[in-house]
């Protein structure tokens, strides 16, 4: 499904348009990879209702409940080039208030060096992420910005591992802005694929072979159009409405 930066960004600004929908299909996802007690239905009470239903610790909470500003803040800031300011700014609010926040992890690179529970990957270390994130912000401004090019940004950027924690979510945050404004299918990675994601994404990262990260990636777009089928009909009017509105330009 491709969506591209004016189209959500005026389901954004819509109330009770399909903007909810893609909004906590990505994030229980997403929060759920990392762990979030968080159920669809709890998600849902809060987007909806600003309820926090079920037992969750402090930090899942605050997390979630960031994580949505979050969202809506990257669909706002669409179109601006990728930088150092923008993936630092999108850390800062995921952490706001949590314990990483108060212990001076939040919003800037890793202090102290970090590794994956469970396998033998080599991260960057802490002095080493400076350059290395200017370097792959900068390989990915000059790049063609296809479907292949967010698939080996993202295992280069889990590989730095920039921050002390949070990675996996900022990384999918910014998968999330590359489709949207490279007219990609949106990549949303299913808890369904979990331990598959993974393990590809350790093969990339460890081999440099992208092909099994890929092949779940296509997976994961192939899922998406099925559980948001329902939207195309709405999607297709609303780029109607608006080049009827505007003749002289496309979206």
């Amino acid at each position: 499904m491709i969506i591209d930066a004016k189209t959500i960004q005026f389901l954004k600004d819509t109330p009770n348009s399909a903007y909810r929908s893609v909004k906590t299909e990505f994030l229980y996802h997403s929060n759920k990879l990392e762990g979030s007690t968080f159920s669809k239905e709890n998600l849902e009470k809060y987007l909806n209702e600003q309820i926090i239903e079920g037992s969750h610790k402090i930090d899942d909470v605050l997390e979630t409940t960031n994580s949505t500003d979050l969202f809506d803040y990257v669909v706002e800031t669409l179109g601006e080039p990728l930088s150092r300011r923008l993936i630092l700014d999108f850390h800062r609010m995921l952490k706001d208030r949590t314990l990483d926040h108060e212990r001076g992890f939040a919003g800037c690179w890793k202090k102290i060096p970090n590794q994956i529970s469970g396998v033998d990957l080599k991260l960057a270390e802490p002095w080493e992420v400076e350059g290395r994130m200017e370097e792959l912000i900068q390989k990915w401004n000059d790049s063609q910005k296809d479907f292949d090019a967010i698939v080996k940004f993202h295992a280069r950027f889990e590989n730095i591992h920039p921050f002390q924690d949070g990675n996996g979510r900022i990384g999918r945050f910014l998968i999330l802005k590359q489709c949207i404004e490279n007219g990609v299918d949106l990549i949303m990675i299913d808890d369904v694929y979990s331990k598959e994601y993974k393990s590809a994404l350790y093969e990339a990262q460890k081999n440099q072979n992208f092909d099994e990260l890929k092949e779940i990636f296509v997976n994961c777009q192939k899922r998406l159009d099925e559980k948001l089928d329902f939207l195309k009909q709405t999607l297709d009017y609303i780029q109607k409405y608006e080049v009827d509105m505007n003749p002289n330009q496309s979206i």
